[in-house]
């Protein structure tokens, strides 16, 4: 998936990545996003983006269920 606030020019570059969990062995990368400074809150950009870190709890979960973990 691309970084929306990359292809439309407003940062450099992805934020920093964070391994969350293993998925069938795979690690699952998610972006800790971009903080607007004017409001100290997330950009709209990662707010939508589900590669977000603040997904990743909710993803894990999904992944389980489909497992049968939980």
């Amino acid at each position: 998936m691309s970084c929306k606030t990359k292809i439309n020019h407003k940062v450099q570059e992805k934020g920093y990545a964070s391994l969350e969990f293993y998925k069938d062995g795979k690690p699952q990368y998610y972006c800790e996003g971009y903080i607007d400074n004017k409001t100290d809150e997330l950009i709209r950009e990662c707010k939508e983006c589900p590669k977000h870190i603040y997904k990743a709890q909710a993803d894990l979960e999904k992944y389980n269920r489909e497992r049968g973990r939980l």
